[in-house]
């Protein structure tokens, strides 16, 4: 265990995107309470370490070499913003032992199990933690299924801790196939996509409404998930320039995987990053840009994402392009839109989902 516990407070570590609430943070509880568990001089694996905060602490206490495996492109980069370090990815190198902080997705952790198993040779300690409002049997389950010496840590603060033995194993895990008859489309969803079982009801409502969309030649999808969206479009304009991203790996991967599978030979590019940031560095312009933005980040509820993605977007727009955008009406991003664009209009609305287009 970690010689001396680590003060979080002097790490001055900064959630991403940078503009958020105050009152979040950049690390929990169980953050804090697997910082106990870092040994020193052993080569370590963090499993979807959110911020830094656990590479921070460990680079802070042991001098042992890091590693990672992370479905999001703004955690890794919040990783190398906050602890100065680079990122470097899981690929089977030699380590001691691992720390997991639990995501909200069961697919998702028990494929990072499954990658994990499939590269040890002997079993291997984890620890596992997450705040108990957010840990469910599932969790438990999964770390059952695939562990030996499964023991319950007291909780702390409201941090739930299990630590127990991965077992080698060699298994590959299968995305999700799922068939849109209406569209005539058959996703392939990696675990832990958005949307993974079941088509996302505002994607559907957006859809319905898509005929009222420009023909475009480049057009852009902010938050792709697998990429339906896109898809569906293609099958409304085949000549149009798609251009996907996503900061999920596994958005990203459910989306290659999806067009290859329906349109192979259409023209499109997928990245995996923030929003549309590459390509404000680059100063591309869309004629359309098409975003169902989330209102998560894991855990937390927040429309950061979403107000950065809209942000970028104005960057990434000529006086004729157009943005349109599906949102949880609750969520009213009409206010935050009128102070960045000129034109807002409201195309349609559901009891819960509205669709609005905006002009520069």
């Amino acid at each position: 265990m970690s010689a001396s516990p680590i003060d979080f407070t002097a790490l001055t570590l900064q959630r991403y995107p940078a503009k958020h609430a105050k009152d979040l943070r950049a690390w929990d509880a169980s953050d804090e309470y697997l910082a106990e568990f870092i040994r020193a001089d052993a080569p370590v694996l963090l499993i979807n370490d959110s911020f830094g905060a656990l590479h921070s602490a460990t680079s802070l206490s042991s001098g042992a070499l890091i590693f990672h495996i992370n479905d999001s492109w703004c955690s890794r980069h919040a990783i190398e913003i906050n602890s100065q370090q680079s990122f470097e990815t899981y690929t089977g190198q030699a380590i001691s032992y691992t720390l997991v902080k639990l995501p909200k997705s069961l697919s998702l952790f028990a494929a990072q199990l499954q990658q994990l198993a499939n590269h040890i040779s002997k079993p291997l300690t984890l620890y596992f933690s997450g705040m108990q409002k957010h840990v469910s049997n599932g969790h438990l389950a999964i770390i059952k299924s695939c562990c030996d010496e499964v023991e319950y840590l007291p909780t702390q603060r409201k941090a739930r801790m299990y630590q127990a033995r991965l077992r080698p194993s060699q298994e590959v895990t299968q995305p999700y196939l799922q068939t849109i008859p209406e569209l005539n489309l058959t996703l392939s969803n990696a675990p832990g996509v958005f949307a993974e079982h079941k088509v996302d009801i505002g994607s559907r409502f957006f859809i319905e409404h898509f005929d009222r969309l420009p023909s475009a030649e480049t057009v852009a999808d902010v938050g792709c998930g697998n990429g339906l969206l896109s898809l569906a479009y293609h099958t409304l304009h085949p000549k149009a320039r798609l251009h996907l991203f996503d900061e999920s790996l596994a958005a990203v991967e459910s989306a290659k995987l999806s067009f290859a599978a329906n349109f192979p030979a259409a023209s499109y590019q997928i990245q995996h990053g923030d929003g549309l940031a590459s390509a404000v560095a680059t100063k591309q312009t869309f004629d359309l840009i098409l975003i169902n933005p989330p209102f998560h980040q894991q855990n937390t509820v927040t429309t950061d994402i979403a107000l950065s993605m809209f942000t970028q977007a104005k960057e990434c727009m000529s006086t004729h392009s157009e943005l349109w955008i599906v949102a949880n009406r609750h969520l009213d991003y009409q206010a935050a839109l009128k102070k960045t664009f000129k034109q807002i209009n409201l195309v349609a609305q559901n009891a819960k989902f509205v669709i609005i287009k905006a002009k520069r």
